[in-house]
């Protein structure tokens, strides 16, 4: 009775600390869309300790069931965005999403891959909590969206 009572009140705060877990995400990464972030995209900034500060946005987006390795197009980026390598080792694999008529591959963090694909199936929506990169020169338009977490809806 009492060993089941503990497993009742481990699961409770677990649930709890799962929800604040979101809720702060969701502070943190305001709800945008891939077209919007595109047209705009926000610029990355760095901390007065050297640290790189990138923007943070969740959107939706409809997984396409396909992985491929990051390409070096991405890898550049990251480097040239002030990520450190540690930090670049962690997007090992990108995986297709669709937005509206649009696909776009995403570096994802290698300890989601896994996850994303035992949660999703193809053609399945995902709100995604992503780290916006882009070049730090006006010319340079490609934006690359980092996804660091992940909700099925």
């Amino acid at each position: 009775m009492l060993g089941g009572f503990m497993l009742a009140l481990t699961v409770s705060a677990y649930s709890q600390n799962s929800d604040g877990y979101w809720k702060r995400l969701q502070k943190s990464h305001p709800e945008t869309t891939l077209e919007a972030l595109e047209k705009n995209a926000p610029a990355v900034s760095q901390a007065p300790s050297g640290e790189v500060v990138l923007p943070a946005f969740r959107l939706s987006l409809v997984f396409q069931g396909q992985e491929r390795n990051v390409t070096l197009e991405n890898i550049k980026l990251m480097e040239k965005t002030g990520l450190n390598p540690a930090s670049i080792r962690q997007y090992r694999k990108e995986l297709l999403f669709k937005s509206a008529d649009k696909e776009v591959w995403l570096p994802v963090k290698s300890t989601l891959i896994d996850q994303l694909a035992i949660e999703l199936r193809k053609d399945e929506q995902v709100l995604l909590y992503t780290s916006v990169l882009q070049g730090r020169e006006q010319e340079e338009k490609q934006v690359t969206l980092l996804v660091e977490d992940f909700q099925v809806k």
